[in-house]
């Protein structure tokens, strides 16, 4: 049995999950927005909401970012 902080196997199985499907692609698009084309006032408001929003990476994703 894995003892790290006093979690289990699952509890750390879980937080994981949670990492790999929220943190990392938030972060991804943050990158990707600074290194877009867009103008500034658009990409703070992009930045902001995918920091803010819950699943906001989702959303800049589906519909905010710059069609090349």
């Amino acid at each position: 049995m894995l003892c790290f902080f006093g979690l289990g196997g699952q509890e750390l199985i879980f937080i994981f999950l949670i990492l790999g499907l929220t943190i990392i692609p938030q972060m991804i698009a943050i990158v990707h927005i600074v290194r877009s084309t867009l103008e500034n006032t658009l990409k703070l408001i992009w930045v902001l909401v995918t920091l803010f929003i819950p699943f906001g990476w989702l959303v800049y994703f589906l519909a905010g970012r710059p069609k090349v």
